[in-house]
C-alpha cells in the first residue's frame, strides 16, 4: 500500500508537531550518545519491545540529505520508502549505526529535525504530518516549513511494487535467492490474452502451453514443468490438478498442469527458481509460483471509506472482450473491509502471423482457438492491531474446445476451479512471535464433452456416440509457520519454523450409450486423469545468522512426507483359440420315408428294382447284388434336417475353431510411503549496502502424484484400455541445486532521483531419478509391454545464467531480462521428442518439451506530462526449443520451433486523475511464430485498449 503525505520543518513551540518531535527526540536520546553536531553514536540495542517493529536489525546510514537517508533506512529496515524530488532532499538528518528496531533507527535519523513520523500496523510507517488530506497539502500557518511529498510503502514481502523491471519491488533485491515479482500495474500493462502470457518476460521462466484455447497455467522454471515439479498456488491455495494426454499437438504429455488463474483479480505474481525450508514448498522440485489476489487496500484510496476499480478492454484478432469490476470498503468503525469483483472475457479464433517460415498450425486450429469465461473474487479482511485476517474466495468458470478440423470432431470443455483461504497473521510486541496460518481448499472440475466420431464412413459399426467425461481434483491443506529472533553470542539470529500438509484426492469418470453397455470401456477414457489420494506434510526449520554486518549465514531443513493410497486396475488382451464341435446324423427315419417326401422319382424306381428286380423304364434285369442294393438303399437310416438327407453319421455341421479374445483384469494396491531430508544453506555478503552477492545449496524432492502412480487405461477410444499400467516401482524425484548471484540497488546513479536494479544469477541443478513417460513389464503380465511413467536411468543435468534489470530515472526507463539454458538427459535418452523416442537401453521414454536455449526481452520506453503519457517497446528474441522430433524415414532430428524475434508497443495515458486509457499492439511485425514450450502458433498482429477508472 502506497501513502502519500506531507512533512514538515516545524520551529520549537510553535504547534502540537514540536511536542511530537520532542517526544520522539527524548525517545532517541535514549538510545544515543551524542558524538557531535549531525552525528551520533548509538547506545547498545534498545530493547525490542519497546517498539512496535521488534526485528532488530543493523543499520549503517551516513548523514546525508533526507532523501538519500530514506532510500538507505529503506533498504536495511526492510520497510520500503520513496521521496519524490524536492526541496525535501536538501534536509540534513543524522548517522544510524548499530543494532536496533526500525522504529529506533528513524527515531535517531530524524532527531532533531522536528519531522514527526508514526507506526500504521507493523509492517508501514508514516513520515510526516499526523493528517493526510487536502489539509495536509495547504499551507500551514505556524511557521513550519512544508516539505515535499514523501511517498512511504508497505514494506516485506507483501510489498507490490518498486523500481524494479516489471514493477518489482525493492525487498526483492535485499533477497539472496533467485525471485522474480510481476506487480499489479505491469500485469495491466501488458495486454495479455493469457494469464500464462506474464511468464513470458520473467527470466529463466516460460509458459506451457498446450493448445491454443487453453486458459491453463503450467509454469516451466528453469526447465522444470507439470506434475507438481513447480508450486502455483493462489494466496496459498495449491492449484494440484493434473491432466496428462489429450491436448493434442507434438507435446502429448507435457502441459499437464491444470491450474486456472484470472489475471483480473491479481496483484503480484512472484515466482521463486529454488526451493527452501520454508511454508509453501512441500514437495516442490525446482520452485513455486504465487498468485496474490487484491485487497482492500489495493483499491481504496487513503481518507476514503470504499473503493471502486473497472477496467473495460477490447480488441483486433476477434479479442471481443475483457473487463473485470472491483469495489471495497471499510465496514464502518469495524476493523473489517470487503472485496468483491467480477471479471469476464470472450475471445474468438485469432489469426496468426503472417511473416515468417515456421510451420503453422493455422490449418489444424479452426474453433479451436476461442473461449468465453468469468470468475468472481470475494474477500473478507480484518486488521486488530496485532492480529490481522482474511477470508477469500475466487471461482472461475471457463468454457472452450480443443480438437483437430479437416471434418474431425471437436471436444467441449467446462472448467470450474473455486480457491478458498482463510488466513490470519500475529505479530505482537515480541521479537519472539510473527505468526502465520493458512486454511485452504481448492477444488477443480472439468467436464469435456466429446462429440460423436464416424471412424469409418464406410463401416457404422465402430463409430463412437458423443461421450462426455467429468474429472476433478479437490485439494486442502493448512499451515502454520513462526518467525524469531534472538540475540546469541555470535550475532542476531533468526528463526522461522513451522508444518504444512494437504491432501489432493482426484476423482474422474466417462459416460456413454456404449460406455452404459460396455463399462470397462471407461477406463480408455479416464487414463490421463485417473481416480486415487495422495498425502503430504512437512516440518521445516530455516534460520539466518548476522556475525558481523557484512555477511549473513543461512542454513534450512525440511523433512517431506508424502503417502498414496488407492487401487488401479490394469486389463490385458488375450487372444485364444476355440473350437465349437460338429453334429452328426443319427439314425432317426430310412431314406424311404425321406424319398417319399423329398424325392418320389427316384423313391419310385427303387421300389420298383427292389420289387421285380427289372428296371420299369428301359426293361433292363438286375442281378441279386444289384437288386439287393437297391433295397439297402431304401432301409438306409440318417436324419432329415431342413429337407436335405444325412446319413448316419453324416457331419450336419462341420467343427468350427474361432479366434476369443478376453480382456483379464489385475488389480494394483497402491499403498505407498516416501519422505527425505532437504538441508539447504546460503551465505550473502554486504560489502557495500548496494552490492549482495550470495552463494546458496539446495536439495528438492517430488514424489509421484496421482497421475503417475495411477496411470492406467488406454488413449481415448470405445475399446478396452489395455496400453496403460501403473509402475510399481516408480521412484520419486530428487534434485540437488547450486546457485551463485547478486543483487545491485542503486539510487542517484546519473542523476538525482534515478534507480538501477539488477538481478543476475547462475545455476547448476542435477535430477535423479527424473519422471517421464516409457514402457515397462508388469508384475502380473511379465510378456507385454505397457505404457507407464519411469524413471529415466542416469542424472539430468541442467544449468543456466539468468539475468534481470531495470534503470529507471522518471522521464524514462530501459529494462528487460536474459535467460540461458542448457539441459543434458541421461545418454540413455540424448535422442528425444514430444511423442518419438530412441533410446539406447531397454526402456523408450517420452519427455515433454524443453524450454529454449536462449530468450532476451528489452523494454524501455519514455513518460510525458508529468508522467501521465507513457509509452513503451519491447522486443524478445527466442531460440528453438531444445526438443526434437525424430524422423523415422530418414534418421534426422527435425526442430519443432524456430528462432523467433517479435515486437511490442504499449503504453498508458492518465485521462484523468480516475480514468487512464491503456493500448497494445503485440506481434507488431505480424510474425508467425510458435512461441517457447508451445504447440500452437500465437496470434498474429493484435491491438487491444483497456479503459481503467477508479474511484
Amino acid at each position: 500500500m502506497v501513502r502519500r503525505v506531507e512533512c514538515r520543518r516545524v520551529h520549537p513551540g510553535r504547534s502540537s508537531v514540536f511536542r511530537t518531535g520532542v517526544l520522539l527526540s527524548s525517545v532517541a536520546l535514549g538510545a544515543v550518545i551524542w558524538t557531535g553536531p549531525g552525528q551520533a553514536q548509538t547506545s547498545p540495542a534498545a530493547p525490542a519491545q519497546q517498539s512496535p517493529q521488534a526485528d532488530l536489525r543493523e543499520f549503517d546510514i551516513a548523514a546525508q540529505p533526507l532523501s538519500r537517508a530514506l532510500a538507505a533506512f529503506n533498504r536495511q529496515s526492510g520497510i520500503q520508502v520513496s521521496q519524490a524530488s524536492g526541496s525535501a532532499a536538501d534536509v540534513g538528518v543524522n548517522a544510524v549505526k548499530g543494532r536496533m528496531t526500525p522504529e529506533t533507527a528513524l527515531a535517531t535519523m530524524l532527531a532533531g529535525t522536528g519531522i514527526p513520523f508514526r507506526f500504521t500496523g507493523n509492517r508501514a510507517v508514516v513520515v510526516g504530518a499526523d493528517q493526510i488530506g487536502d489539509d495536509a497539502a495547504q499551507a500551514p500557518d505556524d511557521g513550519s516549513t512544508v516539505l515535499d511529498t514523501i511517498t512511504v510503502a508497505t514494506g516485506g514481502a507483501n510489498a507490490t511494487t518498486g523500481s524494479g523491471y516489471q514493477g518489482t519491488p525493492d525487498w526483492v533485491y535485499e533477497t539472496p535467492s533467485s525471485l522474480s515479482v510481476v506487480g499489479r500495474e505491469a500485469i495491466q500493462a501488458a495486454g495479455v490474452r493469457n494469464t500464462r502470457d506474464l511468464f513470458n518476460r520473467i527470466s529463466g521462466v516460460y509458459a506451457g502451453e498446450g493448445n491454443g484455447s487453453f486458459p491453463t497455467v503450467s509454469p516451466n522454471i528453469r526447465g522444470l514443468q507439470d506434475s507438481g515439479r513447480v508450486i502455483v498456488s493462489i494466496d496459498g491455495a495449491r492449484q494440484n490438478a493434473q491432466r496428462g494426454a489429450g491436448f493434442g499437438g507434438s507435446n502429448y504429455i507435457s502441459n499437464s498442469g491444470q491450474a486456472f488463474v484470472d489475471s483480473a483479480f491479481i496483484r503480484a505474481v512472484e515466482v521463486e527458481k529454488n526451493t527452501r525450508a520454508a511454508s509453501g514448498s512441500a514437495g516442490s522440485l525446482g520452485g513455486k509460483v504465487e498468485f496474490q489476489t487484491v485487497g482492500a487496500d489495493d483499491l481504496i484510496a487513503d481518507g476514503k471509506q470504499w473503493g471502486v476499480e473497472t477496467n473495460t478492454g477490447t480488441g483486433t484478432n476477434n479479442t471481443f472482450y475483457q473487463g473485470s469490476y472491483l469495489a471495497a470498503t471499510r465496514l464502518g468503525e469495524t476493523p473489517f473491509s470487503l472485496t468483491g469483483g467480477f471479471s469476464s472475457s470472450n475471445l474468438g479464433e485469432y489469426a496468426v502471423g503472417k511473416n515468417g517460415d515456421q510451420t503453422t498450425t493455422e490449418d489444424l486450429m479452426k474453433n479451436m482457438l476461442g473461449r468465453s469465461n468469468w470468475s468472481s473474487l470475494a474477500k473478507l479482511e480484518g486488521d486488530f492491531g496485532d492480529v490481522e485476517t482474511s477470508l477469500s474466495w475466487m471461482h472461475q468458470d471457463n468454457s472452450f474446445v480443443y480438437g483437430t478440423s479437416g471434418g474431425g470432431s471437436l471436444n467441449h470443455e467446462n472448467a470450474r476451479n473455486d480457491s478458498v483461504t482463510a488466513k490470519f497473521t500475529w505479530d505482537p510486541e515480541s521479537p519472539l512471535i510473527d505468526m502465520k496460518g493458512l486454511l485452504w481448499l481448492n477444488n477443480s472440475n472439468m467436464t469435456e464433452v466429446r462429440e460423436a466420431r464416424t471412424m469409418d464412413t464406410l463401416d457404422t459399426s465402430d463409430d463412437i456416440p458423443e461421450t462426455t467425461i467429468d474429472m476433478g481434483t479437490k485439494s486442502f491443506g493448512a499451515s502454520l509457520d513462526n518467525t524469531s529472533v534472538l540475540e546469541t553470542v555470535a550475532g542476531p539470529l533468526t528463526l522461522n519454523y513451522g508444518a504444512e500438509a494437504f491432501r489432493d484426492i482426484a476423482t474422474s469418470s466417462a459416460s456413454s450409450t456404449n460406455i452404459t453397455s460396455n463399462p470397462n470401456w471407461e477406463s480408455s477414457y479416464t487414463a490421463f486423469s485417473p481416480p486415487g489420494r495422495r498425502d503430504m506434510a512437512s516440518l521445516f526449520v530455516n534460520g539466518t545468522l548476522e556475525p558481523v554486518d557484512w555477511v549473513s549465514l543461512t542454513a534450512g531443513l525440511r523433512y517431506d512426507w508424502s503417502r498414496l493410497k488407492g487401487t488401479a486396475r490394469y486389463q490385458n488382451r488375450v487372444i485364444s483359440s476355440v473350437t465349437t464341435p460338429g453334429t452328426y446324423a443319427q439314425a432317426v427315419t430310412t431314406w424311404a420315408a425321406y424319398g417319399q417326401i423329398y424325392s418320389v422319382a427316384t423313391y419310385n424306381l427303387r421300389t420298383a428294382i427292389c420289387n421285380t428286380g427289372i428296371h420299369p423304364t428301359t426293361g433292363t434285369v438286375y442281378n441279386a447284388d444289384q437288386k439287393q442294393r437297391t433295397c439297402d438303399a431304401l432301409t438306409a437310416t440318417g436324419e432329415i434336417v431342413n429337407g436335405r438327407w444325412y446319413s448316419t453319421g453324416q457331419a450336419i455341421i462341420a467343427p468350427v475353431t474361432t479366434p476369443v479374445t478376453t480382456y483379464p483384469e489385475y488389480e494394483f494396491e497402491v499403498d505407498r510411503i516416501d519422505s527425505a531430508w532437504l538441508p539447504s544453506a546460503t551465505i550473502e555478503f554486504k560489502p557495500v549496502d548496494w552490492f549482495r552477492p550470495y552463494v546458496s545449496y539446495s536439495e528438492s524432492y517430488r514424489p509421484p502424484t496421482i497421475l503417475e502412480a495411477f496411470f492406467t487405461g488406454g488413449p481415448p477410444t470405445d475399446n478396452v484400455g489395455v496400453a496403460y499400467a501403473p509402475n510399481e516401482d516408480l521412484r520419486s524425484e530428487t534434485a540437488t541445486t547450486y546457485e551463485i548471484g547478486t543483487n545491485v540497488s542503486l539510487d542517484d546513479v546519473l542523476t538525482g532521483g534515478d534507480t538501477l536494479r539488477l538481478k543476475a544469477s547462475a545455476f547448476y541443478r542435477e535430477v535423479e531419478d527424473y519422471i517421464v513417460l516409457g514402457t515397462i513389464y508388469t508384475a502380473d503380465v511379465s510378456s507385454k509391454t505397457y505404457q507407464s511413467f519411469v524413471n529415466l536411468d542416469g542424472t539430468t543435468r541442467m544449468k543456466g545464467v539468468e539475468l534481470e534489470g531495470n534503470y529507471d530515472v522518471g522521464g524514462f526507463w530501459l529494462g528487460g531480462t536474459a535467460s540461458f539454458l542448457d539441459t543434458e538427459w541421461p545418454s540413455k535418452t540424448q535422442v528425444f521428442s514430444n511423442g518419438t523416442t530412441t533410446t539406447s537401453g531397454d526402456i523408450v521414454a517420452t519427455v515433454g518439451s524443453v524450454p529454449p536455449r536462449l530468450k532476451l526481452t528489452v523494454d524501455g520506453g519514455m513518460r510525458f506530462f508529468d508522467e501521465r503519457l507513457s509509452l513503451g517497446a519491447r522486443l524478445n528474441h527466442v531460440t528453438a526449443n531444445q526438443s526434437y522430433l525424430l524422423d523415422t524415414d530418414t534418421g534426422n532430428l527435425l526442430k519443432l520451433t524456430d528462432v523467433y524475434t517479435t515486437v511490442d508497443l504499449y503504453g498508458s495515458f492518465e485521462v484523468t486523475e480516475t480514468a487512464t486509457l491503456r493500448f497494445a499492439v503485440n506481434n507488431v511485425t505480424d510474425r508467425n511464430y510458435i512461441p517457447a514450450n508451445s504447440d500452437y502458433t500465437a496470434p498474429g498482429r493484435t491491438f487491444t485498449a483497456t479503459l481503467k477508472m477508479k474511484f
